[in-house]
């Protein structure tokens, strides 16, 4: 009777030890408050006295179709784009998106983009985003992925909706519409 006994009270303490590190680990999982929408355009300038995207590595074949005659498969750009609350370079600037691409197709003017959204403006200024995704400049719409972030979107995940607003020459202003989720247990962290 004594080592059942034992045994039970073992058995229980085992699983209520179980239960606490389980709990512990999942905090937060599964718990994700409603997405942030965040919206601003970005100002994608290769032409003028001060431009924010510079090729910095040509790339080689034949032009890509759609391209307008100037995209190459292997072709990286490097950006410091400015972040605006509205389509205008004169609307408040909110941020800025660092990062490159690469043209990653040899057919679709398409390309994969890393960028750092940082925002030095408005309620999350000081934190940022780190997007990215297939940017198919073709499309009217893209969807790339937020992949993480710091401050206010520590560990975030989401997605950022994509839209050419405008396009003259080289120079380019898109739409951007961030959604993005932080969980209850990055926000604390």
């Amino acid at each position: 009777m004594a080592s059942l006994l034992a045994y039970v009270s073992l058995a229980t303490l085992l699983t209520g030890m179980a239960t606490v590190f389980f709990a512990s680990a999942v905090d937060g999982v599964g718990t994700q408050n409603a997405p942030k929408h965040l919206h601003f355009y970005m100002h994608d300038g290769y032409t003028g006295p001060k431009p924010t995207s510079v090729l910095v590595v040509n790339g080689t074949g034949q032009p890509l179709k759609g391209s307008g005659g100037g995209a190459r498969f292997g072709d990286t750009v490097v950006m410091d784009d400015r972040l605006t609350e509205g389509p205008t370079l004169a609307s408040r600037v909110v941020g800025r998106a660092q990062g490159f691409s690469v043209t990653a197709s040899q057919g679709d003017p398409a390309m994969i983009l890393a960028m750092n959204v940082l925002l030095t403006d408005g309620p999350y200024n000081g934190s940022s985003l780190t997007v990215m995704g297939r940017n198919d400049i073709a499309m009217p719409e893209r969807e790339l992925t937020v992949v993480g972030g710091t401050g206010a979107f520590r560990m975030a995940t989401g997605y950022v909706l994509w839209k050419t607003a405008s396009w003259r020459g080289r120079n380019a202003v898109l739409e951007l519409d961030a959604y993005v989720y932080v969980s209850p247990a990055a926000a604390r962290a």
